[in-house]
């Protein structure tokens, strides 16, 4: 989502991580002033 009104739990990033860990994949973000660009590979 693009708001915080969601109110969940902040663990999303966290569990996308240790899937791609444990499937021998990553995950990275690059930032800049329009927003962040997420790159998940496995």
């Amino acid at each position: 989502t693009t708001d915080r009104d969601g109110g969940g739990t902040g663990l999303g990033l966290a569990v996308v991580k240790a899937v791609a860990r444990a499937r021998g994949g990553s995950i990275t973000f690059e930032s800049d002033e329009s927003g962040t660009l997420f790159t998940l590979v496995l």
